[in-house]
């Protein structure tokens, strides 16, 4: 979806890593409802790697926003 950003494992289990080429300033996944299951700001890294084995077996959107204003999004499946 962004060519900036890439979130792997697509399929994942029990952890994701979102990596970027461009500063991140904050990182939001949401369920295909729109519904929030994580939201936090980071310190400028371009590499992430969040703990999801709590969230349900489902398909998320990762939305992030980066430091220069810009938006990038992706998916993924929790298995």
């Amino acid at each position: 979806m962004e060519k900036n950003l890439t979130v792997y494992p697509i399929s994942t289990g029990n952890e994701l890593t979102v990596f970027a080429t461009e500063q991140i300033s904050a990182i939001k996944i949401m369920d295909m409802h729109g519904i929030v299951m994580y939201e936090a700001h980071s310190q400028d890294a371009q590499q992430n790697v969040i703990d999801i084995q709590s969230f349900p077996n489902d398909t998320y959107i990762v939305e992030v926003d980066f430091c220069n204003q810009r938006k990038g999004r992706s998916m993924f499946v929790k298995l």
